[in-house]
């Protein structure tokens, strides 16, 4: 199962979440250019790939109402 994802987001956002790709319990990989982000993940079944999306997104959203605060 593979899913590809295109999310607008600052670079202080990418550099905030790349860390986490090595700690992923799935293939995760992130790319930025110029203002999007590109997530790649790659799981087993489909639950895990959910379950990833899910924390990545969650990771997401998070970083983004904590840029709104600064």
């Amino acid at each position: 199962m593979n899913a590809l994802i295109e999310l607008k987001c600052s670079r202080e956002i990418f550099m905030a979440i790349k860390p986490e790709e090595r700690s992923s319990l799935t293939d995760a990989k992130i790319y930025q250019s110029e203002d999007k982000v590109r997530l790649e993940i790659k799981a087993d079944s489909i639950s895990d790939l959910r379950a990833a999306l899910n924390s990545w997104l969650r990771l997401i959203k998070m970083c983004q109402e904590i840029e709104v605060l600064i």
